[in-house]
């Protein structure tokens, strides 16, 4: 069974599983007592991102480190966020290195995924074009007409089991 360097297994164990009950091995390995926290894969995260949008993007600009809530969408193996002109542009202008964070639960376990990468904002024609054809809406009334995109450098994330009490029944 594979394993990540640094947690349990990421797939469903299929060892002394009936022939023809084999688990789909598409699907992602559930945390539990004996696996509380497994790390995710690349793949795993990124399925995790596209059917997320909102998530907090931190920047920082002479160590002073800040987070922004932002509706972002996972795209092509990057990152679109829609913003503003404000302290978040020139944050990012100042300082390109910048982290994005979503996370989300399920009945029995809670995920949290980490971008870190280089962001920069969209100038030309073609690429605002491009970002204005795909589905990213603003969730807020102010009007976000500067796109940035995130070239990830890294991009981690982990399952948790939730405690008996927090899990949630169907």
């Amino acid at each position: 069974m594979p394993r990540h360097p640094n947690g349990p297994p990421s797939t469903i164990p299929t060892e002394n599983v009936p022939a023809g009950d084999e688990p789909d091995a598409s699907l992602p390995a559930i945390p539990d007592l004996d696996n509380p926290v497994i790390e995710l894969t690349e793949d795993e995260c990124w399925d995790l991102l596209i059917g997320t949008m909102l998530g907090r993007l931190a920047v920082s600009v002479a160590d002073k480190p800040e987070l922004y809530p932002v509706n972002f969408l996972a795209h092509d193996r990057r990152i679109l966020i829609r913003t503003m002109q404000g302290t978040k542009l020139v944050s990012m202008a100042i300082n390109n290195k910048v982290a994005l964070e979503a996370d989300g639960r399920s009945l029995h376990s809670v995920w949290s995924v980490v971008v870190k990468g280089t962001v920069r904002e969209l100038t030309t024609e073609a690429e605002i074009t491009t970002a204005e054809q795909l589905s990213l809406r603003s969730w807020t009334a102010s009007v976000k007409t500067t796109y940035v995109e995130i070239t990830p450098s890294r991009i981690t994330g982990r399952r948790i089991a939730l405690a008996d009490e927090f899990k949630l029944e169907r």
